[in-house]
């Protein structure tokens, strides 16, 4: 089941080489990813995303794989609910790799 989103803390690259995430507490209290985990496709070396998922963190036991469809709903929610100030630099990248199921145009 799908955490309902209480607040957003933002939306970022991480460090691991280019994997997007938007960071948001549930209603539960819990703190949660809606992770993109970027991959090198090793025929072409492009960079490409995998299949999206849901991380409690900071104990997260087994990511939760979602669909394209569920990432943007979960994203478009974190989006709406981030302050005007948050730095949305990443924000339209992760929407462009869900729109394209993860593969980089």
């Amino acid at each position: 089941m799908l955490p309902s989103i209480a607040l957003a803390h933002g939306i970022e690259m991480l460090r691991d080489g280019g994997s997007l995430c938007a960071s948001f507490q549930g209603a539960n209290g819990s703190y949660y990813w809606l992770l993109l985990p970027v991959t090198v496709l090793e025929e072409s070396n492009a960079v490409a995303y995998e299949q999206p998922v849901i991380v409690e963190r900071p104990h997260a036991v087994k990511p939760m794989q979602i669909s394209w469809a569920h990432a943007t709903t979960i994203l478009h929610q974190v989006d709406v609910l981030l302050p005007g100030t948050k730095d949305r630099r990443y924000v339209e990248r992760m929407y462009e790799v869900i729109r394209n199921e993860g593969r980089v145009v």
